[in-house]
């Protein structure tokens, strides 16, 4: 058992699909976001460059939107040259808003250690004392104390400030394509250990994979000697990456519509509750059976695909089938979903503490130029 808020097992790094991405307190539709970064006293999205509900089209530029002519939300980045990284493209707000809204917050960090660097400090190295109001000076001095804690230790182990995102970079593999032990296997995130996929032969696909710590592409140096780099060739002998379903999955959040599919004769439905459940009815038993992933048919295996097999949210008579929310067992799913939000809810861990660490103080500089615009992410 593991937090369904973590991306991967801490024990084994196989990814959870059905990860959590937010809290019941935390930002999770564009106007909370817009929200959220108000309250924190934050520069203009000009200076910041994030434009939140905005299709910004200029270059150096993190931002979130909705489509005007679909349910679709974007999340993306320009990089330097104008080119645009597309980080999530699907329905699921909530996922889209925490991709952004993470990101957010790591930049706000690094922006405070950037001050701090650059303050002025005395022959130790420390910060200089910061002349403010009272009231100003505790403020700082709070998130000051939580980022030093953290700066420091790593100030020691790497010899500068803002070793946060250098100690990532010498622990996290290269995004991109590797051979390790005669198979393909490709990183697909530039800030995750478990992001991971394999090339199956067998299946001819692209499919989930677990590194384990003890493997070489665990070890972001000795990984290095199998990196065959992001961009996909045709000398790599294996189908784009980033053209797959299996990538496509993880842009849209593993996210399915809840209700009715039809593939052949069979009718399945899904349930998106905090796990997500499928179910297939049998005629012969007149009986609704759960139904594992792996024995799904293909064509539901993956988010895209399946949307060309779902055919309505609600039963309807002319189908001829039990409708499924009629049943015990969608009864119980939805008392468990209660249950679950509500414990979700009674155990909620965000702290006032914490969060007041992103306020940001009127008094310092944010320096765009500072921020990696060449990385997707």
């Amino acid at each position: 058992m593991f937090d369904d808020t973590l991306e991967v097992c801490p024990a084994c790094g196989a990814p959870n699909k059905n990860v959590r991405r937010s809290t019941a307190d935390q930002p999770t539709t564009i106007e909370e976001l817009q929200a959220w970064y108000a309250s924190k006293g934050l520069p203009p999205y000009e200076t910041t460059r994030f434009f939140i509900g905005e299709n910004y089209q200029g270059a150096k530029a993190f931002g979130i939107y909705k489509e005007e002519n679909s349910d679709k939300f974007v999340v993306y980045k320009n990089k330097a040259d104008g080119s645009r990284a597309v980080r999530y493209e699907g329905t699921d707000e909530a996922f889209a808003v925490n991709e952004i809204f993470m990101r957010l917050k790591q930049e706000i960090i690094q922006q405070k250690a950037h001050n701090v660097a650059n303050s002025g400090g005395n022959s130790q190295g420390s910060p200089a004392p910061v002349q403010k109001s009272s009231g100003r000076r505790r403020r700082k001095s709070r998130w000051l104390g939580t980022l030093l804690g953290i700066v420091i230790p790593l100030f020691i182990g790497f010899g500068l400030i803002g070793g946060m995102d250098i100690a990532e970079k010498i622990t996290i593999p290269d995004k991109g394509y590797y051979e390790y032990k005669n198979e393909m296997y490709y990183h697909y995130s530039d800030s995750d250990q478990g992001h991971w996929a394999r090339y199956s032969n067998d299946k001819g696909e692209w499919v989930d994979t677990t590194v384990l710590s003890s493997s070489e592409l665990h070890n972001r140096k000795k990984a290095k000697k199998h990196y065959l780099g992001e961009t996909w060739s045709n000398s790599l002998r294996v189908p784009d990456f980033e053209q797959s379903l299996f990538y496509d999955d993880y842009l849209r959040g593993y996210n399915y519509q809840g209700g009715y599919y039809a593939v052949g004769n069979d009718v399945y439905y899904f349930v998106p509750n905090y796990y997500g459940a499928w179910f297939t009815y049998d005629s012969d038993d007149d009986e609704w059976y759960e139904v594992t992933d792996s024995s799904l048919p293909p064509d539901l295996q993956h988010c895209a695909t399946a949307e060309d097999f779902y055919f309505t949210p609600e039963w309807n008579e002319s189908t001829q089938i039990t409708d499924f929310e009629e049943t015990e067992r969608y009864e119980q799913l939805i008392e468990e979903q209660e249950r679950y939000e509500e414990e979700s809810r009674s155990t909620s861990s965000w702290d006032d503490d914490d969060d007041s660490d992103y306020s940001w103080d009127s008094d310092d500089s944010w320096d765009s130029g500072y921020t990696d615009w060449d990385s997707d992410w």
